[in-house]
């Protein structure tokens, strides 16, 4: 379920191609998801969506919960080796991202996409349960280059897709929190980037003990 929201930025409202229209008549089929607090993802400027990752299905449902609102994913390059997987992860809104050492280049595409009025999801934790406070500061120095704000969310469901959830329907939750809004001359050094993450991080566990509205 959603609520009420206010107009989203007209970057952001592009309409879905035929790949993710298609796609997202076949999810609907695949699971029962309740999506709380999507109003976030709206009005003006662009913004970065921070989420826990628990496997390869998560983005896609993530990116389901914005419809229509466009949502662009940094994806993993290995996704891209293939020219089906590169077609099949672009379509979906994926660029793609070597999260070990992300590249000036990938880092300038993001802060060019939130600069335009896009939204940008980014995992921050990777798919382990530990900490990865590297990888965190990283989403958060690249927030503050972007000057975007930070919208975290939380994903609840199976981290795969199967052929019997077309039996089961699983259900799923995906919430999305208010945005964090960056200071207006916020700078993006180290110190900055540390207090974002601090911050950033105790966002997102708010958002995953919040329960269905």
């Amino acid at each position: 379920m959603t609520s009420a929201a206010s107009p989203a930025s007209p970057a952001a409202q592009q309409k879905p191609n035929l790949f993710v229209r298609v796609l997202r008549v076949l999810m609907s089929r695949v699971a029962r998801v309740t999506v709380i607090g999507a109003e976030h993802l709206d009005g003006p400027g662009g913004k970065i969506v921070v989420c826990n990752h628990t496997g390869w299905a998560d983005p896609l449902w993530v990116g389901y919960a914005a419809l229509p609102r466009k949502l662009h994913q940094m994806a993993k390059k290995e996704l891209f080796e293939t020219k089906l997987g590169a077609w099949f992860v672009s379509s979906g809104g994926g660029f793609p991202v070597d999260r070990g050492s992300p590249s000036t280049a990938t880092i300038r595409q993001v802060v060019s996409l939130v600069n335009e009025g896009q939204l940008v999801l980014i995992f921050p934790g990777g798919t382990r349960n530990t900490e990865n406070a590297e990888a965190k500061r990283g989403a958060a120095t690249i927030a503050l280059r972007a000057k975007g704000q930070i919208v975290p969310a939380h994903y609840d469901g199976p981290g795969e897709i199967r052929a019997s959830h077309f039996f089961t329907r699983p259900r799923i939750r995906i919430t999305f929190g208010p945005p964090i809004v960056l200071p207006p001359d916020a700078t993006a050094n180290k110190e900055s980037a540390l207090a974002l993450t601090a911050t950033m991080d105790e966002a997102m566990k708010r958002v995953a003990e919040q329960g269905p509205a």
